[in-house]
């Protein structure tokens, strides 16, 4: 996911700190726009960052692979 400058919205380059995958995760809710649609479509940017890093154990349980929840929430 990229920003208007084409720069990284959410930069994962590591586990935990900044530029994180548990700051990007923490962070989703806060995307914009701020619909289903589009916070589905940031958790699977993350969840695909995570799974080439190794780091799938990382992603919450809550998250499926589509991006959506299955706590039913957005």
């Amino acid at each position: 996911m990229a920003n208007a400058q084409g720069d990284p919205s959410f930069p994962i380059t590591q586990r935990t700190g900044s530029d994180s995958l548990a700051n990007a995760i923490a962070a989703v809710g806060r995307s914009r726009p701020n619909t289903p649609e589009h916070r589905a479509a940031v958790r699977r940017y993350i969840i695909r960052v995570a799974r080439q890093k190794g780091w799938s154990s990382d992603i919450p349980d809550s998250w499926n692979s589509d991006g959506t929840l299955s706590t039913g929430g957005s």
